[in-house]
């Protein structure tokens, strides 16, 4: 979507109010800035009627001189966006001489659709034209179509010549007409009352959006009743830049959000006493609970399984596990090549011990819940019976202190900062006695994800302060993640703004602060800025003291098996030095077979 933020006459004449509206079609996410030009004096020959008066008068007392605008021109692409311009007569492009080359693309306005000698001029800048066809008829439209079939980088925009458009006469349909005998891409010039009829146009095909914006819809500028104020624009720049993603690709596909949900409303079998082995599941050994962290009767159905191969213990998930034998631990070959790449897998105090069986491999990172924290804090002992003390660990702070608050050192709520602080001082605690008991080094790893009102950069200097009293100077470091744009909490999705966007990564590297560096966010992040997310791997790598590894595609596909995503091969990403946590989405699941598939995976590569 190329949405284009038309100045006209609503910077008053005046070269700041210009810039602020550049600055703030930049901030909303504009593709392009635009113009309209007339030579300062004469355009308007007679001026008795009212409505000429007026038109003259407002088009005399808003010009900005072709240096001026110059200077504005550059402002935009310093933004990062592209600069055109109208014009209403082609003489008057020559008051910008050799530096009407600086303008990025050309647009001719509706009342000079039939201007052959325009468009002839226009076209010849070699730009990109656009055409507006507001006020004409079809057979008029259709003759200009047919008349610039030779030009190349032709858009036509379907408009309405209202100022406003009321809702009802936008005739959105003759889009997809347009865009039928056009044959290439068209868009729409929209004057409406209701800045969301472009979402409509956006339905019908329309993919370039030419909209007015003003710093008051209410003003008096001539402009102003047909345009939108900041607000409304950022709204209008955030939906169509969101269009494709929020059209998907035509297919359904579950998010992980979903399956989170789908698990934690969901129900599922649960063990009423103790089944031993070979007993038929019925109604009098197993009860239907949530959460659904196994199967159902439908499931079992389907797959015609009855009787378990494998004891339950009472109050246990009846799952997949349940119906299969033994599973035999990691091969020796494997042992060694996760050992000597420094591979970690995630365990949970729940599941270590069998995970830990299964795969007596020597790293490995402990996911704790916020429960959990509480637990070791209680009970450190007893906390540390569950684990085995030969390996070598990494811990992943929880991202909630409860189940209702994300974990944010900062914050400006007192008991969030203290909830906040009492865990991760906890993690540290933990972190120091298995380091004390393993004889390795334990580094944390968390999510900090929320902004102080201070504003980016100051909260990126707090709480690279507060990492550093708390962690490392107890002797333990803590490595903040690189986080998805979009995460998955409370069942919903947020939209992060720190350690995801390009900004941060200045932010980073200016300050020098140590990451755990998430491969699979890393693409989500980059793919929702529509960056290549190789980029962003060269410049946070440096920083990177730890990482976790795990395929992604689209911008909340997370943790997706090794090649089904957009990560390629992850050979450069295990070669390197440090712990290597394979993050793999619900890996854990059946004694770790979703681990078991990624280390095969990787091992096959390295021979």
């Amino acid at each position: 979507m190329k949405i284009i933020a038309e100045l006209g006459i609503n910077h008053r004449g005046s070269t700041e109010i210009a810039g602020q509206l550049i600055e703030i079609a930049a901030e909303a996410g504009a593709w392009g800035v635009k113009f309209q030009y007339r030579a300062e004096h004469g355009f308007y020959q007679a001026t008795h009627e009212i409505g000429d008066e007026i038109l003259s008068r407002e088009i005399d007392e808003n010009y900005i001189p072709p240096e001026r605008v110059l200077h504005l021109v550059d402002l935009i692409k310093r933004q990062g966006m592209a600069a055109g311009i109208s014009f209403f007569k082609s003489s008057d492009a020559a008051d910008f001489g050799a530096d009407i080359d600086r303008f990025d693309f050309f647009k001719v306005p509706s009342a000079e659709l039939l201007n052959e000698d325009l468009i002839s001029a226009m076209a010849g800048f070699g730009k990109p034209l656009i055409l507006s066809t507001g006020g004409h008829s079809e057979e008029d439209i259709f003759s200009a179509v047919e008349k610039t079939r030779s030009i190349p980088d032709v858009v036509y925009l379907h408009c309405i010549s209202n100022y406003p458009v009321l809702l009802g006469n936008q005739q959105m349909a003759f889009l997809r007409t347009l865009k039928e005998r056009t044959g290439g891409p068209v868009g729409y010039s929209s004057h409406d009352q209701d800045w969301e009829v472009c979402l409509i146009a956006a339905a019908n095909g329309a993919t370039v959006f030419e909209r007015h914006l003003t710093l008051d819809k209410f003003g008096k500028g001539i402009d102003d009743s047909s345009s939108s104020d900041p607000a409304e624009f950022r709204r209008l720049c955030k939906l169509l830049n969101a269009y494709d993603t929020v059209q998907g690709n035509g297919r359904r596909e579950v998010n992980q959000g979903e399956r989170i949900n789908m698990q934690n409303l969901g129900s599922s079998l649960y063990a009423r006493r103790t089944i031993a082995a070979g007993e038929v599941l019925d109604e009098t050994n197993t009860v239907v609970k949530a959460p659904r962290k196994g199967l159902t009767w439908s499931d079992l159905k389907r797959r015609g399984l009855t009787a378990v191969k494998r004891p339950v213990a009472e109050g246990a998930a009846v799952s997949d596990l349940h119906f299969t034998g033994p599973k035999p631990p990691l091969s020796g070959k494997l042992i060694d090549f996760c050992n000597e790449k420094q591979l970690s897998i995630p365990v949970r105090l729940h599941d270590a011990k069998i995970l830990q069986s299964r795969f007596p491999i020597q790293n490995n990172e402990l996911h704790l819940s916020y429960e959990e924290v509480g637990s070791f804090r209680s009970a450190m002992e007893e906390g540390l019976s569950q684990l085995n003390l030969s390996r070598h660990y990494s811990i992943h702070i929880p991202d909630y202190i409860d189940s209702k608050t994300l974990i944010d050192p900062l914050s400006v709520d007192e008991a969030t900062r203290t909830g906040s602080d009492q865990v991760i001082s906890a993690c540290v605690d933990l972190a120091l006695e298995l380091e004390a008991r393993t004889g390795a080094p334990v580094p944390v790893v968390g999510s900090f994800s929320r902004l102080r009102p201070e504003g980016k950069r100051e909260t990126y200097a707090q709480l690279q302060a507060y990492l550093e009293r708390t962690g490392r100077q107890r002797g333990i470091p803590i490595y903040p993640q690189w986080l998805p744009r979009i995460a998955w909490y409370f069942g919903g999705a947020d939209i992060l703004d720190m350690f995801c966007g390009a900004d941060d990564i200045d932010i980073v590297n200016d300050i020098g602060m140590e990451l755990c560096l998430d491969l699979s966010h890393l693409i989500l992040s980059a793919n929702h800025a529509k960056q290549d997310w190789h980029g962003w791997y060269e410049r946070l790598v440096p920083l990177a003291r730890h990482l976790h590894i795990a395929d992604a595609v689209g911008i909340d596909g997370e943790g997706i098996e090794f090649g089904k995503g957009d990560l390629g091969d992850p050979r450069a990403y295990i070669d390197g030095p440090g712990r290597k946590v394979l993050e793999v989405w619900q890996g854990h699941l059946s004694e770790g077979d979703g681990f078991e598939k990624a280390i095969l995976q990787l091992g096959e590569q390295h021979g």
